[in-house]
């Protein structure tokens, strides 16, 4: 990753834009790693492989009791028995 001080980036913004869309260009302030500049299809990217956790108890009843009634695929129990032969 290439590492450009904000005031150069401001001098030659064309320059690092075009560049960030090979590699990331991190974007230093102060001596600082500020933030990283990515072409939109890898922030895209990088966004639908955020995950959010829940807690159970923020369920509702409804989803619950969805949860609950789940029924392994027929297959799953082949492999079961597969992985307990080995």
């Amino acid at each position: 990753m290439e590492i450009v001080a904000s005031g150069e980036l401001q001098k030659q913004f064309g320059r690092y834009s075009d560049e960030a869309m090979i590699r990331p260009v991190g974007v230093s302030r102060n001596g600082r790693v500020r933030f990283v500049m990515v072409p939109v299809e890898e922030y895209e990217r990088l966004r639908r492989r955020e995950r959010v956790a829940g807690r159970t108890e923020d369920l509702d009843d409804e989803t619950l009791e969805a949860i609950r009634a789940v029924e392994p695929a027929p297959e799953c129990f082949d492999v079961e028995a597969k992985l307990g032969a080995s």
